[in-house]
């Protein structure tokens, strides 16, 4: 097929595990954005967390040798592809509830399968538990894709092609990447979860957090980090809404 204004159309048969997951990469941050902007209750953001996970799963079977053609009769059925992903991986974290919260997020966002789910906005997939845990699930597929040195010496495993085309000189001072960065911080640093009106509020670190997704790093501007005394919504979602990379003494933020 031709596509009659420019661009390619990519059978899986061109598509490698390193497209895969750039692809994947590109949505999870257009979910985390979308997310941040509060535009999604009403819109039909939702296909891109199933689809979202679909690439970076598929992306782990073709980097495991699974062959193209197995992968590409498990279509689109990301409950299918889970578990083929279970089969081979052998991998499942210390946390028996976050283990069960990954197998629960995929029967969920399965149940997308259904083509009239495009008409009917997403008001039952905007919880911020669910965004917490597509995060921490999407995050440990990168990091197993790419391993722990490369993850950690980027932005939890995200490179600055995967903003384009949202780039800008420095890119460190991106609101894209200072978005991004923030969330994912808060995160997986802090195990926090984040609603559509924008409140920050906090998951059990203990039971539903892992190792592997954080870097363990502080941010300078972060009030958790900073340990700051009686931590109330204010101070996190001030902390959470700021995109100025300007910090009260003038200085340029660098994430």
């Amino acid at each position: 097929m031709t596509i009659k204004y420019g661009g390619r159309n990519t059978q899986l048969k061109d598509e490698t595990w390193e497209i895969l997951l750039a692809s994947a990469n590109n949505d999870f941050i257009s979910v985390l954005i979308l997310w941040y902007s509060g535009v999604i209750p009403k819109s039909t953001y939702g296909w891109m967390l199933p689809h979202t996970l679909e690439k970076y799963l598929k992306s782990y079977l073709l980097k495991n040798n699974v062959p193209k053609k197995e992968i590409k009769d498990l279509r689109h059925s990301l409950a299918d592809i889970w578990q083929r992903y279970k089969n081979i991986s052998n991998t499942s974290t210390s946390k028996p509830k976050l283990n069960e919260a990954f197998d629960q997020i995929i029967q969920d966002l399965s149940t997308m399968d259904n083509a009239n789910f495009r008409y009917s906005g997403c008001v039952d997939y905007s919880s911020d538990q669910l965004l917490y845990f597509y995060i921490v699930l999407s995050s440990f597929i990168r990091y197993l894709l790419i391993g722990k040195i490369k993850y950690r010496l980027t932005l939890y495993g995200l490179n600055e092609n995967d903003f384009f085309p949202m780039n800008y000189e420095p890119m460190s001072t991106s609101y894209g990447k200072i978005i991004v960065h923030k969330m994912l911080h808060l995160a997986l640093e802090h195990a926090t979860g984040f609603t559509n009106l924008g409140f920050v509020n906090s998951m059990d670190l203990n039971e539903y957090s892992i190792s592997n997704t954080a870097k363990f790093e502080k941010l300078d501007e972060c009030p958790i980090c900073n340990g700051t005394n009686n931590l109330d919504q204010s101070i996190l979602v001030k902390f959470y809404r700021d995109i100025n990379p300007i910090n009260s003494l003038g200085q340029k933020i660098i994430l």
